[in-house]
């Protein structure tokens, strides 16, 4: 609403800087380029909000906006999954591995904090485990594409509960997610004190999307 809004009041600036009169035309000449500079910041101003906005929506599609709590943490799902099972959550971080299973493509993910942005952060050291994430409806096209480390993903997911996965030489149980939504981030693109970058993600069921921002420092 807000970007339409600025390009209607482009439009009346224009109308109203164009419009020549008899007395001074001199006068209508300045009028005129005063409205075009206002009318290209007003242009500018409106890609700058579209593109922060995009960010945030595609992170999260419109499919899902109203039904991810945001306010369920890793830690909630981790100390009582039983508690949270069939809710929509975020969750992101490093990819340990990913493997094509009969149903599905399993994915092991270190947890990392996200920033306001969604898009993790490079506080490795604050993570509190890890969670598996179960992709069955095809999202992700091929397992290779995670072959890189410095892939980091931002998911949303439905609690399905806990599974067990092996640690060094130890059994563990951890959240399992069941995928919704995902988008990959090239952490060279992304991580703190690139200035500027175009961070990307793909999320693989809708294709390429662009990502402009910055990312945050706690």
């Amino acid at each position: 609403m807000g970007i339409r809004w600025l390009l209607r009041l482009a439009l009346l600036l224009v109308s109203a800087g164009v419009a020549p009169t008899r007395q001074n035309p001199k006068s209508d000449e300045r009028k005129g380029r005063y409205a075009m500079n206002m009318v290209l910041m007003i242009v500018m101003s409106s890609v700058v909000l579209l593109a922060a906005g995009c960010n945030r929506t595609d992170v999260i599609p419109e499919r899902l906006e109203g039904k991810v709590d945001r306010d369920l943490r890793y830690a909630d799902i981790k100390n009582n999954p039983e508690a949270h099972k069939g809710k929509l959550m975020l969750a992101g971080g490093k990819v340990l591995s990913a493997k094509r299973m009969q149903d599905g493509t399993l994915i092991e993910v270190l947890q990392i904090p996200l920033s306001e942005d969604l898009i993790p952060t490079d506080r490795e050291t604050e993570s509190k485990g890890r969670f598996v994430v179960i992709d069955r409806g095809g999202q992700v096209a091929d397992p290779a594409i995670f072959d890189d480390e410095k892939k980091r993903i931002t998911v949303v997911g439905e609690v399905l509960g806990t599974t067990t996965i092996k640690l060094d030489e130890v059994q563990q149980q951890v959240p399992q997610l069941a995928l919704k939504h995902i988008t990959v981030w090239d952490w060279d693109r992304v991580k703190p004190g690139y200035r500027p970058y175009y961070g990307y993600g793909y999320p693989y069921a809708w294709g390429y999307r662009g990502y402009y921002g910055y990312p945050l420092y706690w």
